[in-house]
């Protein structure tokens, strides 16, 4: 059931029947609202506006909810939208989105997809040449990133999220070539999504790579800058005086809690808002035990140009969404990377059980990716997603501890 000819058939035939739904969603539409009763393209809309809002010289409102809500409104013209979608990422991410803010949201939308798409096509490259074997089979791991949910829901929703895929890829390359300062800078260009950010910070501290800590505090720097020149002096401190907002807001009507993909989603979800409070703190202890094991993973003398390298940063892509701070399905794209990097280790192994287990805990995550969300919203808070994530987890575990046998 799992050779590469099936699963590209599975692939094909998920790739087709999104893509008819979300032409029937597209062809009904009303406004900016489809046929189902979405914004399109409702995540580039709300940067967008953040843009709109900096344009106008209201910086210092960034993040005034109900200013946002106006705006995104106005975008959409006579048609009343369902509700709004809150930005709350760093004030400088506004910034970058300035291009895009000077053209409606039809051809934004395909402008913004067309570079995801760009996005996913220069990781898969990057990835091609640092993993041969895997790279061999460039379009199949094309057709099967692009069957991916994570990768389809980022597309239709128009999020920034593939634009991790490239970062953490050339990251990679650039930590085998021993280029620190040039995975630093990377990871510094992560933190228009912080929280991906985290567990390699943790990680590169715990090891003591002070040229990456060194580099990508410099970039953070050049944003937080970049932040006060044009948005305002107080942007950041705005910014951050949201995170309590946002455990509050996770329950709110309307906001996408089925799509909740970290581990705190599996107390969250089942404790629902009743108990908010001991969900984050159940969370807050299951996301510290998960770097503990990372940093167990990463044990020893730094050597990125040992083959087991390929399953330690396979660890850490699959754990960084997990400890990360309200992110949804789509931030599990960066999953498809670890899938490279875990296949590519067996296929330099030699065929194995290993191997089997592999295509499994894969299999496993792209069919729950796909049917756990509806299950959450329609029959009961089950947070299968970040259950298949750690599944996959368990079996990376599996294959170090087999690596380190064999060294």
């Amino acid at each position: 059931m799992l050779t590469l000819r099936r699963a590209r058939a599975y692939a094909l035939v998920v790739i087709l029947i999104f893509a008819t739904v979300y032409a029937v969603g597209i062809l009904r539409r009303s406004g900016l609202v489809d046929g189902f009763g979405h914004v399109i393209g409702g995540d580039l809309l709300t940067p967008r506006m953040a843009a709109r809002i900096v344009l106008d010289g209201r910086g210092a409102e960034l993040y005034d909810f109900s200013l946002q809500g106006e705006y995104q409104q106005a975008a959409a013209g006579p048609q009343r939208l369902p509700g709004m979608i809150p930005f709350f990422w760093p004030p400088f991410v506004a910034v970058l989105y300035v291009p895009w803010a000077l053209v409606p949201q039809g051809p934004a939308l395909v402008l913004w997809t067309a570079f995801s798409l760009a996005c996913l096509v220069t990781a898969l490259l990057v990835m091609a040449r640092a993993a041969p074997l895997t790279g061999r089979h460039w379009p199949s791991t094309l057709l099967l990133s692009l069957s991916f949910y994570p990768v389809l829901e980022g597309l239709m929703a128009g999020n920034d999220s593939l634009i991790a895929l490239p970062i953490f890829a050339l990251t990679y390359r650039a930590l085998r070539a021993g280029n620190e300062a040039t995975a630093g800078a990377l990871l510094g260009l992560q933190f228009y999504r912080p929280q991906l950010a985290v567990a390699p910070l943790i990680l590169f501290a715990a090891k003591g790579r002070w040229r990456i800590l060194t580099a990508a505090a410099a970039v953070g720097a050049g944003w937080g800058l970049l932040s006060a020149l044009c948005v305002g002096p107080r942007a950041l401190l705005d910014w951050l005086a949201l995170a309590p907002e946002l455990n509050r807001m996770i329950f709110e009507p309307g906001m996408p809690h089925a799509l909740l993909s970290s581990v705190s989603a599996l107390f969250l979800l089942p404790l629902g808002p009743q108990h908010l409070g001991a969900g984050m703190v159940a969370g807050t202890v299951a996301s510290l035990g998960l770097l503990a094991l990372l940093l167990r993973i990463w044990a020893g003398p730094w050597e990125p140009r040992a083959d087991c390298f390929a399953v330690r940063f396979a660890a850490l892509l699959i754990v960084a969404p997990l400890v990360g701070h309200y992110l949804l399905l789509h931030d599990l794209a960066i999953l498809v990377l670890a899938a490279l990097l875990l296949v590519e280790y067996g296929l330099g192994n030699g065929p194995s059980e290993g191997s089997a287990h592999v295509r499994v805990a894969l299999a496993v995550v792209w069919l729950t990716c796909l049917i756990g969300p509806p299950i959450i919203t329609r029959l009961a808070p089950l947070p299968l997603v970040p259950l298949a994530v750690l599944l996959l987890g368990w079996v990376v575990l599996d294959t170090w501890r087999a690596a380190e046998m064999r060294a």
